[in-house]
């Protein structure tokens, strides 16, 4: 979807011609059906493009932070960039709209760990996996900083961002800073990072699938356990296709639901970040330590961890509009509630 809305706004600068929704979504699943084909059969071109995206990425974010300090017409005040709070929501607590806030920042930390997913296909998994999640980590942190810094010293009109007629907002901060030319440059670095970005997402979602399979825990998990001629598991990746296809479908219809979908997959992914600490830190491991460890930290990093998680649930189930209508109403937090109950139901059921 990311790569289509940025397509949509490069053919509107371009030819100024705005996408409807339905043709964003034609657009994204031509992309998905990409995605699928080159999963299934060209793992070469996949380890070519995670190589090209690295480089595509850090060279990219440098150019854009040097055109965005040096060549922006106008830059805010420090002042207004730490202190400046811009609230759109209807709500007037400012500590329920900061937590509000940080549900974005949620976003950002969302797949680090995906790199545990290819442990199979990674040599010398038992070091290389946790460095790659401690890595993304700490790389989306520092970069990620300091563009939003520089995005936000560039911001030239708030009210036109929030009103902007262009798929992604931040398109209008780079014609209002650097004009239409560099502008169309820096969507055309954003397209190839996010196709790059979404055909190895594929391939963790995929890979997961297949380790559930692997488990007996997926329905068809027979099917969804083969390998195909290319010794990929080709089932377990056209399930992907078809669930990712199921979660977008929605989009046309309403905005509203298609971030409802979006915000309960999230909360199901941060309550098992939320379970798997937690289980370490209750429970516990006992003396066994993995190649790496992070000695001492350990059980510090553990606690701050699972208290994110389990804020970043509450977070996404709270309602981010207000006055609370039928059409803005947060019903990820309805249904996360729906399904604590019934598996306290069942486990309770199972113990008795």
């Amino acid at each position: 979807m990311s790569v289509a809305l940025s397509l949509g706004s490069l053919l509107k600068i371009v030819f100024d011609y705005g996408l409807s929704k339905t043709e964003l979504l034609g657009i994204t699943l031509c992309i998905m059906v990409i995605h699928l084909v080159l999963n299934c059969r060209y793992l070469n071109v996949l380890s070519w493009l995670n190589q090209l995206n690295v480089f595509w990425s850090c060279a990219g974010l440098f150019l854009v932070v040097l055109l965005l300090s040096f060549v922006t017409k106008q830059h805010q005040d420090p002042l207004w960039v730490f202190t400046h709070f811009e609230n759109q929501t209807g709500f007037e607590n400012p500590y329920y709209v900061f937590v509000l806030g940080m549900v974005g920042a949620t976003y950002a930390l969302f797949g680090a760990e995906g790199s545990a997913a290819l442990t199979e296909e990674t040599e010398n998994a038992s070091i290389a996996a946790p460095i790659a999640i401690v890595t993304s980590i700490i790389t989306a942190w520092v970069f990620g900083c300091i563009y939003l810094l520089v995005l936000l010293f560039s911001i030239q009109d708030m009210d036109a961002v929030l009103t902007t007629a262009y798929n992604l907002p931040v398109t209008q901060v780079f014609m209002d800073a650097l004009g239409t030319p560099l502008t169309i440059g820096f969507l055309l670095l954003m397209i190839l990072c996010q196709f790059c970005s979404g055909s190895a997402i594929f391939t963790i979602c995929s890979r997961q699938v297949y380790n559930l399979a692997r488990n007996g825990r997926l329905p068809y998990s027979p099917q969804l356990q083969k390998l195909n001629s290319h010794d990929v598991p080709g089932m377990a990746i056209f399930a992907t296709f078809l669930v990712a296809c199921c979660v977008i479908l929605p989009y046309p219809l309403s905005d509203h639901i298609f971030m409802i979908i979006v915000s309960a997959a999230t909360i199901s992914a941060c309550t098992s970040y939320s379970i798997t600490l937690g289980c370490k830190l209750f429970i516990g491991t006992g003396d066994k330590k993995g190649r790496f460890h992070l000695g001492r930290f350990s059980k510090p990093v553990n606690i701050i961890g699972f208290i994110w998680a389990l804020c970043a649930v509450v977070a996404f189930a709270l309602p981010s509009k207000w006055p609370i209508t039928v059409s803005n109403a947060n019903y990820a937090g309805l249904a996360l509630c729906v399904v604590v109950c019934l598996s306290c139901w069942m486990v309770s059921r199972t113990c008795h």
